[in-house]
Order: C-alpha cells, then structure tokens, then sequence
C-alpha cells in the first residue's frame, strides 16, 4: 500500500511512542472527531503533541480563537506544515476518510520505520563484527 503524501506530511514528523499510541486508538476506535480531545479520546493530530499539558493548551486555544491559530500551534508542536494539518484536520471531521483508512495508511508508515530501524541494525551490527575482528587480529600480531 503507497502512503498517502497528505498522510506522510502530517504524520511523519510523529515520535515512534506517539505514532504507536495513535495506532492502538485507531484500531480500538478511540480517537476524537470535531475536537482536539473529548473526554479520554483525542484527535489523530492531538496524540503527536508532546506531553497532555499542550493537549490542553490546544483545546483551550481552541475554544477561545480563531481555528487558525489551532492548526499553527499543532503545526509548530510536532513539526509539520500548518496547511497539511490544516487540511488533515478539516478532512478527518468532514470524514472524508474512514478510521480504518487512517489506521492502515499509519501502520504502513509503522512498518516502513520498522523496516529502516532493522536495516541500521544490521549494519551497526555488521560494522562491529568488523570492527572486532579487526581489533582481534592486531591484538595477535
């Protein structure tokens, strides 16, 4: 499955924690639409903020300014553009794609990270394997 580059540009600049909590609310239909959070559930965007202090800070943001100034407080947070939140936003609350859309675009980019962390492990891996018997035959000369 290709990712969507509206998701990449959004999602992308997620913490692994943050990408991997948003995933389980997916999948268990626990995340919020129309708001930055209601009750326990939270809007895909919200589970990339840093810590739930700025969660609250947007939901306040929110209800007393301009929607506007919520997508560039988001945007700055986790580190992406403020009209590809913008527009994320406006179409995960007009749903103009479903959850399990969200969920599986997510876990393609989930698997693509998976894939890239054990490709770098491998070659540190290799690395010192290398390294080491290097290190052990100038020891034995």
């Amino acid at each position: 499955m290709t990712i969507a580059s509206s998701i990449r540009e959004v999602f992308g600049h997620f913490q692994n924690l943050n990408l991997l909590a948003l995933l389980h609310d997916l999948r268990d239909d626990r995340t919020a639409r129309q708001a930055w959070s209601s009750g326990t559930l939270l809007c895909p965007i919200a589970h990339g903020l840093p810590d739930g202090q700025q969660v609250q800070r947007l939901t306040i943001l929110g209800q007393i300014t301009q929607l506007e100034q919520d997508f560039d407080f988001a945007a700055r947070l986790i580190g992406a553009d403020t009209a590809a939140v913008r527009r994320f936003v406006r179409s995960w609350d007009d749903e103009a794609f479903s959850r399990e859309w969200l969920f599986w675009q997510l876990h393609e980019l989930w698997q693509e990270r998976l894939s890239d962390a054990e490709a770098v492990q491998e070659l540190l891996q290799s690395s010192s394997i290398v390294q080491g018997t290097d290190c052990a035959d100038s020891a034995l000369r």
